[in-house]
């Protein structure tokens, strides 16, 4: 942990001293030895955290030395700060400023200033290392390469299963046939509650009972929701609809999401009378939240309702208050040998024969699993600190550091003790380049599902993770964050939630009890500070805790219902050296905010990070958010703020800018070309129409082309409109690594990207009328994975026409005259998703056997010729998703893949042999083209 802190502010030195303290005269030669010294106590600081744990000399000297590395960014970032605040009648700060200000100014008691805080620190960083040294701790200069290498090699080797969720079931497997049982043929009983302790396998009980191939064989849908202590109740009922409801039904789905909470309600239970689902409620707190949510359910309806509802909760209270019409069933803790089983496939990745485990490192383990008391989880996690470690020394270790790392300072509650002092133990067994990445995670709201990408960018914000060439064994910084994240995978420390066809992880979580320990060393170290207004701390009369700690450097807010009250007690004038500001808006309201982003530009001017996605903010974005000049991450994603003031570009350390704003059109500057450290830049999807209610977008000041020249590490453009981009701003994205582009019409625009070695992946929706200028334009380009064709009104369809890496394509508002898929389905391998909407003149559709060999997801959406499609035996053999909406079609292929989830309206002859549709309703016409004559 101190090593992450020392690492990152000597970094942050040494850029310093080559950037910009080469303007601060008199005292470059002090800033150049304070980062020496941070150097030099780093070397130690390895073997010290390690012991740290053990000793509380070591303890307090670890922390003094991470304090003393905050306190020298602050030295040097105040001063740079009152450079700027002196030289606000400058239009544009740079930290050539600085120059002005030493030498025209001069402002001799300020450079005096400086330099004297300068040799303090240097002094006491000095004095700790001596300490350090004659106390034993030993150097680790020369072992870093080693280490490093070593740490990439076993990122590469831990890639390919970190992202294998609960592959070892040991101790439920008679639990989850006995429910999935219960489930399918008990007519009487409509809920499962399934209850315990945390951590002792509710879950994951309920995922494979959720998953078990007799269940998904006999319910027509399924949906899963978390219910965490801080749930929305409109998000649960909505998000349970929208799982049930496929998703190219948008006339359906539009209506739900347009619908009032008390409707809701209604329509949900009206679903699950009619057609037989599950759905999964997971982690329910309290008998108040089930009582919120219970008359969305018919569990009380005995007229012979089909769908059915699972339950996890830890409250007995709510267990007893379901009625009888629920089947309760409780996990039972692991006995001694079970536990072993599962303690053996976590420590032992590769199988070893029973016999071959050395018996002493059974005896070793099994008065470890002593400390599990049988709860699945901390077993899991004590697999994942042995999984490493191979000898009895090794072992022994372990067993003898078991009690140390909470003893007993009332953390925790007591009848967890010894399962904390298992979890706690996984965190300091971490590496120190793993423990900052562990305790940042800690900042999330419980259950909360963490985008990877989101986590990436805080993390190098924060210099958790280097950037600017500073990664391991050569790699990106990104790619370094992701080995780190994995990393934590493998220790079972984080569980992933989503991951890619690829293995790659797209979003995570913590399980309760370990977001607990993070939460709590974080609290310990002074690493984080969470104030959650969010779960009652206080009630309505007392007041909300005030913030008073200069020694502060991130800062949670969970912000409920009343706004106001949330944000005044939060921010303070009392936290100045505050790094981090996040926000949660955990519960929907509709009060804004925007006036206390002025107090956070006025009063947090050191920031780094700040956090606001989803807050209620609207209309323009303060002036004064200029003053923020270190600030590196910026995110407006789900704001309603409708434009950006000038002063954005005085914001020269900004690395990742997201303006995903909803539902309106915000209004930029045109001086985002100044950020120069940008690398992460998000626009807002663009929909302009004025045929919608919500005009959504970005527009640039005075109508001008968007200046992107200078953005020379920009690795990531989201939903740029690259024809009203500069060229020459284009031409220098050198770095580009990710690129998604709208409204292309134009071939010029795109040729810099089309064969740009950097791009990995390319999104494209592009005007029908580009082909025109050069029908063969994207056939090279490899790194296109999605493309949507708007308006291709004269395309002449050609095998050739497109690189076979492309994953989606989309067809809309077009004139197809010819049938597209004897000419796509052999020459696209790789499509795992086509999309027809909206096209005339197509009149017969034939899909050849082995044509399409990947897609799983096909949609027809407004084909009105179409009355005929044929279908091969063989052809499609992935298809598991289909949705056919206002096209005539005569019946559906018999050839289609058995199955397979199938939603038409309206409905087309042959649906009825999937049962998957909820609009058939057994009155077909006999000729759908009858049908649609009688409109």
């Amino acid at each position: 942990m101190a090593e992450s802190a020392v690492k990152s502010a000597a970094e942050w030195l040494g850029k310093l001293a080559v950037e910009e303290v080469k303007y601060l005269y008199g005292v470059r030669d002090k800033v150049e030895e304070l980062q020496a010294e941070l150097e030099w106590m780093q070397c130690f600081l390895s073997d010290a955290d390690a012991r740290r744990h053990k000793d509380a000399l070591i303890r307090k000297w670890v922390s003094q030395i991470k304090e003393l590395a905050y306190d020298a960014e602050d030295v040097i970032e105040k001063f740079m700060l009152r450079v700027f605040n002196k030289d606000k009648h400058r239009s544009l700060f740079t930290f050539a400023t600085l120059k002005w200000f030493c030498c025209l100014a001069g402002d001799a008691t300020a450079l005096h200033e400086i330099g004297s805080n300068i040799d303090s620190l240097t002094a006491k960083i000095s004095k700790l290392s001596s300490r350090l040294q004659t106390y034993g701790v030993k150097t680790t200069y020369g072992e870093q390469a080693s280490t490093s290498a070593t740490q990439v090699r076993t990122q590469e080797l831990r890639r390919t299963y970190s992202h294998i969720e609960e592959e070892f079931v040991i101790g439920l497997e008679d639990d989850i046939l006995e429910l999935s049982n219960k489930l399918v043929n008990d007519h009487h009983h409509k809920m499962v509650a399934i209850s315990g302790m945390g951590g002792l396998g509710k879950t994951t009980l309920a995922r494979k009972v959720y998953h078990h191939d007799s269940v998904r064989e006999h319910f027509l849908g399924f949906a899963w929701a978390h219910i965490s202590q801080q749930f929305q109740m409109r998000s649960v009922i909505l998000g349970i609809l929208l799982d049930l409801i496929p998703d190219n039904d948008k006339q359906r789905r539009d209506k739900v999401q347009g619908l009032q909470d008390g409707q809701l309600h209604g329509e949900l239970y009206q679903m699950l009378k009619e057609k037989s689902y599950l759905v999964v409620l997971d982690d329910v707190w309290t008998t108040e939240d089930w009582n919120r949510l219970q008359a969305a359910f018919p569990i009380n309806d005995d007229q012979g309702i089909a769908s059915k509802v699972v339950l996890t909760t830890r409250n007995a209270h709510i267990v007893a208050a379901l009625g009888e019409l629920v089947l309760y069933h409780e996990p039972q803790l692991l006995d001694i040998e079970t536990s072993w089983k599962l303690l053996q496939k976590k420590a032992f990745p590769v199988a070893i024969a029973k016999d071959a485990i050395d018996p002493y490192l059974v005896q070793l383990g099994k008065k470890m699993l002593e400390h599990c008391n049988g709860l699945p989880l901390a077993i899991v996690v004590l697999g994942g600190v042995l999984a490493n470690k191979r000898t009895s020394k090794d072992w022994q270790n372990v067993l003898d550091n078991i009690h140390s790392y909470f003893g007993g300072d009332g953390l925790y509650n007591q009848s967890y003790n010894r399962v904390y002092d298992v979890l706690g133990m996984s965190y300091y067994d971490l590496p120190y380049h793993l423990k900052p990445c562990f305790l940042h995670l800690g900042n999330f709201p419980e259950d909360f599902e963490i985008p990877v990408d989101k986590l990436y960018r805080m993390w190098m914000a924060e210099g958790i993770v280097a950037v600017d060439g500073k990664a391991l064994g050569g790699k990106s910084s990104e790619e370094v964050a992701e080995g780190y994240l994995n990393e934590l995978v493998e220790k079972r420390m984080v569980q992933a939630a989503k991951v890619t066809s690829k293995g790659k992880i797209k979003t995570c979580h913590l399980h309760d009890l370990i977001r607990d320990v993070s939460m709590a060393i974080g609290r310990e170290e002074n690493f984080v500070s969470v104030i959650d207004h969010i779960h009652g701390q206080q009630s309505d009369d007392e007041p909300a805790p005030m913030l008073n700690n200069e020694r502060l450097r991130r800062l949670t807010v969970y912000v409920g219902q009343d706004v106001k009250r949330s944000l005044s007690s939060s921010l303070s004038r009392n936290a100045p050296n505050l790094r981090s500001l996040l926000f949660f808006q955990v519960h929907e309201t509709k009060e804004e905010s925007t006036e206390f982003i002025k107090d956070i530009c006025n009063e947090h001017q050191l920031l780094r990070v700040l956090e606001l996605e989803g807050f209620n903010i609207r209309g323009d974005l303060p002036q004064k958010v200029g003053n923020l000049i270190y600030l590196r991450y910026l995110n407006l994603n789900g704001t309603h703020v409708t434009s950006l003031p000038s002063s954005i570009g005085n914001l020269m350390c900004l690395e990742m800018l997201d303006l995903r704003v909803s539902r309106v059109v915000i209004k930029l500057p045109n001086l985002l070309w100044r950020l120069k450290r940008l690398r992460h830049l998000y626009f807002p999807s663009r929909n302009l129409s004025q045929h919608v209610s919500h005009r959504q977008g970005y527009e640039i000041e005075n109508d001008e082309m968007l200046r992107l020249d200078g953005l020379s590490f920009l690795e990531t453009l989201e939903d740029v409109d690259i024809d009203r981009v500069e060229v020459k701003g284009l031409l220098g994205l050198r770095k580009i690594r990710k690129l998604s582009a709208s409204c292309v019409s134009n071939k010029e625009s795109l040729v810099p990207f089309l064969n740009s070695p950097s791009i990995k992946r390319l999104s494209l929706k592009i005007s029908g009328s580009i082909f025109s200028q050069d029908p063969m334009m994207l056939c090279n380009c490899e790194s296109l994975r999605n493309l949507d064709i708007d308006n291709a009104i004269t395309v002449q369809l050609r095998p050739e026409m497109f690189p076979t890496s492309l994953v989606y394509l989309g067809f809309w508002y077009t004139r197809l005259r010819q049938d597209p898929m004897p000419i796509l389905e052999h020459c696209l391998p790789r499509l795992k998703n086509l999309s027809l909407h909206i096209a005339h003149s197509l009149s017969h559709m034939v899909c050849s056997a082995a044509g399409f060999p990947e897609v799983t997801y096909l949609a027809i959406d407004g084909l009105f010729s179409l009355v005929e499609w044929r279908m091969e035996q063989g052809a499609m053999p992935k298809l598991r998703s289909m949705e056919i909406y206002n096209s005539p079609i005569r019946k559906l292929p018999d050839a289609l893949p058995k199955g397979m989830s199938i939603t038409c309206n309206p409905c087309v002859p042959g649906i009825e042999r999937f049962g998957t549709c909820p609009y058939f309703n057994d009155k077909l016409p006999v000729d759908t083209a009858e049908y649609y004559e009688s409109d």
